[in-house]
Parts: structure tokens; sequence; C-alpha cells
């Protein structure tokens, strides 16, 4: 009995080694829905770190006081695992929004509150929280996306006035760091959107930053170089994406492509280290149930690396009326993983 027990566990060994084993083969663009997003809804910013991922919002005008938040959820099974309310508002606007997020090299979670400013957030059970920095505009602000240097300094786009503010490291006043009319939204309309999305290169050489629409209503994506006071002369076109595509967050993968969420024409699309369009991804996502979600406004984009996924909000703002069950986040099957964010 012993010897055939034996004969028997060799040849299931000898199976297991000569048979592949099967894999789950997703093809790329391939969408599925990972989580909703509740309560106010209208996600904007997603931020990954360890087995989390979180998201902020409601980026919207006319929201209550005291209704921006940061979901965390479970990056393994989209799970909600905590809610943490934005507790500083501003009682003068009379309102509150969420728009972008990032980690900080302290690992605490940056926050733009359009109204207060760069609030930072210890993601602790005390929900602790404090302005990294105020802004005291002059005209109407948008302020909408951000990113760390590797100094530690802080980037962030105005949509509205075509602007890049820098915040020193460890907080402060925000000082104009670029501004140019090629940045502005919408010609004579400056509440339509035009600086947006903001990243760094790999190499903390270049920064890249998305123009929603410009005054010819076209997407835009220029660059700069990381110097301390750039001019007009160093912004660079790296590529026009065409009218009302509406080029919102931008990310980079390890293979030096670029990842795009185009609002305004619901697709991501990914750009080669050249500019070039690489390809062009559009939904609908698959909930649990196999039901499509179509893509509506998408809005930011972080990477799940332990996918090769793409995660994605749906910012849903543009359905009249307006529809919960599309404030959610889905992903998207790209093959490639994030590069650091700085």
């Amino acid at each position: 009995m012993k010897n055939k027990l034996s004969l028997s566990l060799a040849v299931t060994l000898i199976i297991l080694v000569l048979v592949p084993t099967l894999v789950f083969a997703y093809a790329l663009g391939d969408s599925q829905v990972v989580a909703p997003v509740p309560g106010a809804g209208l996600p904007e910013g997603i931020a990954t770190r360890g087995n989390r991922f979180y998201v902020s919002g409601p980026a919207d005008f006319g929201q209550p006081l005291g209704s921006a938040y940061v979901h965390a959820y479970d990056i393994h099974t989209g799970d909600l695992l905590d809610t943490y309310p934005i507790n500083i508002t501003n009682p003068y606007a009379g309102m509150s929004a969420a728009s972008c997020a990032a980690f900080g090299p302290d690992g605490k979670l940056y926050v733009l509150e359009p109204f207060v400013g760069v609030i930072v957030m210890d993601l602790d059970p005390n929900n602790t929280q404090s302005v990294y920095a105020a802004w005291t505009p002059e005209g109407p602000l948008l302020a909408n996306d951000l990113v760390f240097d590797d100094e530690g300094n802080l980037y962030v786009t105005d949509s509205f006035a075509g602007t890049i503010y820098k915040v020193p490291a460890g907080g402060g006043a925000p000082e104009v760091w670029f501004a140019d009319p090629r940045l502005l939204g919408g010609g004579e309309y400056p509440f339509i959107i035009g600086a947006n999305g903001i990243r760094i290169d790999r190499n903390n050489k270049m920064v890249y930053v998305s123009v929603t629409f410009d005054a010819g209503l076209d997407g835009k994506i220029y660059r700069l170089p990381l110097v301390a006071s750039p001019d007009a002369d160093d912004l660079e076109l790296f590529a026009s994406l065409g009218m009302y595509t509406g080029p919102d967050g931008i990310a980079f993968g390890k293979s030096g492509k670029l990842y795009i969420a185009m609002a305004a024409s619901n697709t991501i699309t990914v750009l080669n280290p050249d500019g070039t369009v690489n390809a062009v991804y559009s939904g609908p996502a698959l909930d649990s149930q196999g039901t499509p979600v179509p893509w509506v406004g998408p809005a930011n984009i972080a990477f799940n690396d332990l996918e090769g996924t793409l995660l994605v909000t749906n910012h849903a703002s543009l359905v009249e009326p307006r529809d919960p069950s599309l404030f959610v986040v889905f992903d998207v099957f790209v093959d490639d993983k994030g590069a650091p964010l700085k």
C-alpha cells in the first residue's frame, strides 16, 4: 500500500510540473468596477499606499459645508475600510469640496480643499488634520491637482488662473511658480477648466501639466523644466489631444508612458515618451454581476502595481439628473506599474 501511495504521489507531482498553471488572461483595456463611492460621491482624487487606496471628493461647487471626505479601500477586495471626513472648512464659503490627493514624503495624505487650501491628514483614528498651505486668492481659484518634487516642494495647479503654485517643503504660503495664458481655460470663459493634472517625470527634470480646455477648447499636455523660475519660453507643447477631449488627471508608468484620464471623451489615452499616442481605452467597466457601467468623466488615476491596472475615479458630474450609481472607482488593465510619485 505504501509503495502504491508513493507511486501515485510521484505521478501527481510530474503532472503538476508538466501541465502549465492556468492563469486568467486579461486583455489590455479590460475594465471592472472596483468599488462604489458612497455619500456625497462625485469622486475626484485617488492615491495608493500599501494595501489601500484613497479617494477624495466631492469635486463640485455647492455641496453642503462639511461634506468633503476621504474614503479608504482595500486594494485587493475594494471593500470600504474607513471614512475620514475633512473637518477643516471655510465657513465664509458656506460649502465644501475636495479635489485631488497625494501622499507626501512623510507618509501623510495631502488633500486640496479649494475653499481652504492644502490640508494634511494623518489618517489616524483621531482623524488628525491641519492646514499645510492656505490660499488667499485675488480672483477665482480652483486648486485642482498637486505633486511633490524630490526636495519636498509641493506644486499645485489652479484651473481658473492658468497658474502653478509652489509651496515650500514643510508648508507655508504658496507662491506663483509659473503662469501663462496657454494654461488658461476656455479663452474668454474663465470658469472653463485650464491647467489641471500635474506630474513630475521619474528623473525629476520636467513638470507635465494637462490643460483640459484651452482657448480653442482643445486638450493639451505641456511640460516645463523643474527649475527655480521657469519663463514663458520654457513652456513646451508635449501633445495636442483634440477638441472636447478634456484631459484631466495624469500619471507616469514605469514604462515611461503617460496615462491620461480624458474627462470629456470618457477614455484613457496613453502617450509614448515622445508624445505620440500609444493606445486609447474606453469603457464600460463590468460590475460584479457582469453589468456594464459606463465611464463618465474619468477624473484621476493611480496605479495598482499588484494587478498591473489603473484605478480611475468615475466623476460622472455631467450626467443630468446625476446618477449616484455611476460614482465608482473602476480599473483598467494596462500591464504597467506606476513610476514613483515625488
